[in-house]
């Protein structure tokens, strides 16, 4: 499998948002014609064809890089074929789209978590709980998912966050 580098994906990305386009405008690609291609994708992920899945949904975050949902796709793929630094990045696009969606918060700490990086993974956390819509049942569901991962992730590394943002103000 040819490992496609995310980070390079999402400069490319960040071109054509400081251009205020998408390379589906571009070249004329509908909506629909993208959402036929994500119904693929997902459907390669939820049968456990993962790479078939990975290559749409680059495919996907390439044409249409607005799109939370594609990012999120992308983040899952990769997650689940344990590339957690590319899918932190893909699910930090996903989160900057759509800042109060807490499952690409959760699944990042999950991926720095897997990572080893504690630290990293409590920022993730406190990210869910400050922008997560708290009287919504997502929100009530992901701040209960988010509150076990922090067992797993422990005092400590909140701590040690704590710190770091006191030492910056």
């Amino acid at each position: 499998m040819q490992k496609i580098d995310t980070a390079k994906i999402a400069n490319g990305v960040k071109e054509l948002i400081e251009r205020r386009s998408t390379l589906k405008q571009m070249k004329g690609i509908t909506n629909a014609e993208l959402e036929a291609v994500y119904t693929l994708a997902f459907g390669y992920y939820r049968t456990g064809k993962f790479d078939e899945a990975l290559k749409l949904f680059q495919f996907l975050v390439m044409f249409d890089h607005l799109n939370a949902k594609y990012w999120m796709g992308l983040g899952a793929v990769q997650q689940v074929l344990k590339d957690y630094s590319n899918a932190v990045v893909s699910y930090g696009y996903c989160s900057f789209l759509k800042l109060d969606n807490p499952k690409p918060q959760l699944h990042a700490a999950e991926c720095f978590l897997a990572m080893g990086d504690k630290v990293k993974a409590a920022s993730a956390l406190y990210a869910l709980n400050e922008y997560c819509p708290k009287d919504t049942e997502i929100g009530r569901e992901y701040r209960a998912k988010a509150a076990k991962l922090r067992e797993l992730v422990g005092e400590e590394a909140f701590a040690v966050l704590a710190k770091e943002d006191e030492k910056k103000s």
